[in-house]
């Protein structure tokens, strides 16, 4: 296993940026993994930062032991909901604030699911989306989280050329996994309700079919519980189901019937298939994520967010300002 050091040498803009965070403190709430607890600990250099952990899928426990050996504990979520400034995925730490009575939220958010929360409270939002940006919502959403399905792929240990896979959701990251397994000679086909999407996905070259016939399902959809039973019922003897989305996607249905760490076996019928990571983003959960490069241009983004909400007066969710961008690329260069 690769020390956390690995991740923390080569993340070099988040050093940059990290240097010019102007506001005093910030609650962290984003999967706890190696790239995360590298902005953390970054972070904590120049600023007061509250790590807490998004969930126990995501988080890695050689990265919560690197950051305590460098004198920063992570703490409960309770512990973080009077921060000023929030750093979340999935607004899942702003959901728990307002409904322990915040009024007002100044929050980065990372994911198109927080945004669209955010914009449903009724209090006052003060919040940043890089879900917006092109940077992450096409850079790492397209180009860089398919690799953690790779990499979540590669530890199952499988020989994906030839594989049949069935990908649920057209979106920006269904899309990545369908190009990358394409690319290494895997008979891939989609599915998505969009039919603007169906259409891209016809023009990329994809069969489109919502059958469920297929050794390996991943589903990209961003919508908790989009495979179920009824679904479960149509897939063929065998089939690994693997969830690449924001929420559960996957329900699953059945008996489980045997346990192998991070895949579970289960039974439906006469038929059997393969749970990977309990339904939770298995690019998250069993492989190291998305690429040091992407999320050290993401989290750079995330911090001049940060500095920008600080800076701004205004109210509601704006997308990422494109000089933002520009400035991530310029020091890229």
């Amino acid at each position: 296993m690769l020390s956390v050091d690995w991740y923390y040498e080569r993340m070099k803009l988040v050093k940059t940026f990290a240097k010019e965070i102007e506001v005093e403190e910030v609650a962290v709430c984003i999967p706890l993994e190696y790239k995360s607890a590298c902005l953390i600990y970054e972070l904590s250099k120049y600023t007061s930062v509250i790590p807490v952990q998004l969930d126990r899928h995501s988080t890695k426990e050689e990265a919560v032991k690197w950051l305590e050996e460098r004198g920063v504990n992570v703490l409960r979520k309770r512990d973080a909901l009077n921060a000023e400034y929030f750093l979340d995925c999935a607004a899942v730490l702003s959901r728990i604030a307002a409904k322990y009575g915040r009024k007002e939220l100044k929050v980065v958010e990372l994911t198109k699911t927080g945004e669209h929360y955010l914009k449903t409270l009724k209090i006052k939002i003060k919040a940043v989306s890089l879900d917006s940006s092109t940077l992450k919502g096409v850079g790492e959403n397209t180009y860089g989280t398919a690799f953690g399905l790779l990499d979540a792929l590669l530890r199952l240990n499988v020989f994906l050329p030839g594989k049949k896979v069935k990908i649920i959701g057209f979106g920006r990251v269904g899309k990545g996994c369908a190009r990358l397994l394409k690319s290494l000679g895997c008979k891939v086909s989609v599915w998505d309700k969009s039919e603007q999407r169906v259409i891209e996905a016809i023009y990329e070259g994809f069969e489109v079919s919502d059958e469920l016939d297929s050794d390996i399902i991943v589903t990209c959809t961003g919508s908790a519980g989009c495979i179920g039973a009824k679904e479960i019922a149509r897939i063929q003897d065998g089939s690994i189901l693997i969830n690449l989305g924001a929420e559960m996607e996957i329900e699953p249905a059945g008996e489980m019937v045997k346990d192998y760490g991070c895949v579970k076996k289960y039974t439906i019928g006469q038929k059997s298939y393969y749970l990977v990571s309990d339904g939770y983003a298995a690019n998250l959960a069993v492989g190291s994520g998305t690429p040091i490069e992407v999320m050290d241009r993401t989290f750079s983004a995330a911090i001049l967010a940060l500095n920008y909400l600080k800076r701004e007066d205004f109210e509601g969710v704006r997308p990422l300002p494109s000089g933002i961008e520009s400035s991530i690329i310029l020091e890229t260069k």
